[in-house]
């Protein structure tokens, strides 16, 4: 009974200093312990938003004059009081902590703090329960968090973590493809820290997958055929590969010729093979769709004005004489179709190597899950 009455009374007492503390350092202590006893019990945590310290901590963090040690303790009793509890987590929004994150973003400890990234991130789960979560309050921050340098890879992957909460949901997918997130997710996919750029490539996937706004944006954002060729070739990460492939297999498929054309040019055929022949089995088999297809796209024209290669070699023989400039663009031109015939026959046979590849990777998981049951004695 003496635990029980000192734990009440430390509430109380934390609720007193947070509503009437005189000292900024007073209603920071409080904070702590609001944290600290949240942490503590759940039964706490569920009493505390009850007796009123919600408002004051989301008052205290957005506070124009508060230093950011207040705001990094008020961020981490928020996190604390979210955690795990829906009922907390509403508690917190109606009390208008994300009207107020516009003014967060200028404090760097916060805006780079876990504390706040945390807190977003549980706030942002709420977009799974009926509750009516704002995504236009919450993306404006995430977006700028996400683009902004110096965020540790840590906070940033929790940021990521918030916004794929909203983009695995339809009514918000309109709006995180129109705010600016794909740029910023495309940066990111170009990050060195690998659980970065595979967070990003994911939620780009989701994207892609759930809306055509999504699909168009990545479409008409000049840096996404960089972006994802790049992660191609990001042999030491299989994740990365398989998002990049998955990317591309669907941008390639509906996306504009355009997109094909420069993914082309920046050497999307050559990564492919690579994953065709070197990448995980899931990898593989999108490369080889993939690879089929800007193959197709490579050989239309010319399966449709030639019957066979006769007529390959009697543009080139018509080359052997005279001096005029159409008789040497045609000879440039009849070259060029003989080095991309050679191209084609050297593709189709990697791609015959890469189903072959494909194929055996099948058959040994098929044997290995066969192998472990015991034939009948």
């Amino acid at each position: 009974m003496g635990a029980a009455d000192d734990a009440a009374a430390s509430m109380r007492a934390a609720v007193k200093r947070l509503s009437f503390g005189v000292t900024a350092e007073e209603r920071r202590e409080a904070a702590g312990e609001v944290a600290r006893l949240a942490r503590s019990d759940e039964r706490r945590k569920r009493i505390l938003p009850e007796l009123g310290v919600v408002p004051p901590l989301v008052s205290m963090l957005a506070a124009e004059r508060a230093d950011s040690e207040a705001r990094l303790a008020a961020a981490e009793a928020l996190h604390e009081l979210a955690r795990g509890t829906h009922r907390n987590k509403v508690h917190i929004v109606k009390a208008g902590l994300l009207k107020k994150l516009p003014r967060l973003m200028d404090d760097k400890d916060l805006s780079r703090g876990q504390q706040l990234a945390h807190l977003l991130f549980s706030i942002s789960s709420l977009v799974n329960t009926d509750f009516p979560l704002s995504s236009s309050e919450l993306l404006p921050f995430l977006v700028a968090a996400l683009s902004a340098d110096g965020v540790p890879p840590d906070t940033k992957l929790s940021y990521l973590a918030a916004l794929r909460n909203l983009s695995t949901k339809l009514e918000h997918v309109r709006a995180v493809a129109s705010s600016g997130a794909v740029r910023a997710l495309l940066a990111l996919s170009l990050d060195k820290k690998t659980t970065t750029s595979e967070a990003a490539l994911s939620v780009l996937g989701d994207l892609a997958s759930a809306s055509a706004a999504g699909r168009k944006a990545m479409e008409e954002d000049a840096t996404a055929a960089r972006a994802l060729v790049e992660a191609m070739t990001r042999h030491e990460s299989a994740r990365c590969q398989e998002h990049a492939t998955y990317l591309v297999m669907v941008l390639a498929h509906d996306g504009s010729p355009a997109l094909r054309r420069e993914m082309r040019r920046l050497g999307a055929v050559q990564a492919l093979l690579e994953v065709a022949l070197l990448g995980s089995p899931l990898a593989q088999r999108r490369a080889a769709k993939v690879l089929q297809w800007f193959k197709d796209d490579d050989g239309q024209s010319r399966i449709r004005a030639h019957s066979g290669p006769r007529m390959e070699v009697g543009a080139a023989a018509s080359c052997r004489g005279g001096d005029d400039v159409e008789e040497a663009q045609d000879c440039r031109n009849a070259v060029d179709k003989i080095v991309k015939q050679s191209l084609d026959r050297n593709m189709k046979s990697i791609l015959r190597r890469a189903t072959a590849s494909v194929d055996l990777t099948n058959v040994k998981l098929l044997v290995t899950s066969s192998s472990s049951k015991s034939l009948p004695c």
